[in-house]
């Protein structure tokens, strides 16, 4: 099967650099992602440690940016949910939905995370109906209601701040004594007059026909549960990588994150990982910018040792 040389998947920082340095090394890269480009910093409203902007930018703003470039360097993008990929001799075939089928030398696997659920009754049902992850892509659609937001951590209190801009009330449930967020990030949400804490506890169950009308809520260290009136519930309790789709075609770790060597490399030649998906990521902007660049390297290195590129 004909195609492209590289097929980086994932459209976040690390795909899009990696795109935009294999496009100016000489070859011909595909970037396929299957959703919004820009990856889970597209929904952030104000980034503030991204490389090579000083002052705040918004994630969507800066997963524009980030495909411009790539695009002008040469790299073409689209969207399709990879759903396989298949040693195929010396290269790879990769399976999207509707049927696609992509040929490429080498892969880029770059998608990152994946936002944790809660896995309980109402949250699959309800999503999209009041079950959301994004507080700037869903606020407007909760104005003047009563929003529970799961979870304790940095994301948690800036999307439960966000939420507050437009929320009636905003519940942020959370498993610990204290939120683990950063106390200055504690400060500013508590400080909002329509947002309220429960320590201690979880959300077990969302109820609702047609959209959210209520969640349960567990105390942790009593386990009694009341029933919390809400017209939407934000889920933030963390993130897992996205590599279950992947089945045995490369090495993982305990935690489901791919083990790559120092290029990069993966346990297949040909096969190179980038960004919080990879063991030993510390999961920041800037690491994994200077992983598309690194795995770039290594792909276009791959390709010389090929025929065409001798």
């Amino acid at each position: 099967m004909s195609g492209p040389d590289v097929v980086v998947v994932g459209a976040g920082m690390a795909g899009l650099t990696c795109a935009r340095e294999i496009a100016t090394g000489g070859a011909d890269v595909l970037l396929l992602d299957r959703g919004t480009v820009g990856g889970q910093v597209s929904t952030v409203d104000a980034i503030r440690n991204a490389p090579g902007h000083p002052v705040p930018i918004a994630g969507y703003d800066l997963g524009a940016l980030l495909m411009e470039q790539a695009e002008a360097a040469g790299a073409a993008v689209a969207l399709a949910d990879v759903t396989a990929v298949v040693p195929d001799g010396d290269r790879y075939r990769l399976h999207a939905d509707g049927g696609a089928e992509f040929g490429a030398t080498a892969v880029v696997l770059a998608g990152g995370s994946v936002r944790r659920r809660l896995g309980v009754p109402g949250e699959q049902q309800l999503t999209g109906r009041g079950v959301t992850r994004c507080a700037s892509c869903d606020g407007p659609l909760l104005r003047d209601l009563d929003v529970v937001v799961v979870g304790g951590g940095d994301s948690a209190m800036d999307e439960a701040a966000v939420l507050a801009g437009y929320a009636n009330r905003v519940l942020i449930v959370h498993h610990g004594p204290v939120p683990t967020a950063r106390d200055e990030l504690v400060a500013r949400t508590a400080a909002l007059p329509n947002v309220t804490f429960r320590a201690g506890a979880g959300v077990v169950a969302v109820d609702g026909a047609d959209r959210v009308r209520s969640v349960v809520v567990r105390d942790l260290g009593t386990g009694a549960e009341t029933e919390e009136p809400a017209d939407g519930l934000l889920v933030q309790i963390g993130l897992e990588p996205d590599t279950g789709w992947l089945a045995d075609l490369v090495r993982r770790d305990g935690t489901g994150r791919l083990v790559v060597d120092e290029d990069l490399t993966t346990s297949r030649p040909g096969i190179v990982a980038a960004g919080d998906l990879r063991t030993g990521s510390a999961a920041l902007l800037t690491d994994s910018a200077a992983d598309g660049g690194t795995a770039a390297r290594t792909v276009l290195r791959h390709l010389a040792r090929r025929p065409r590129w001798g």
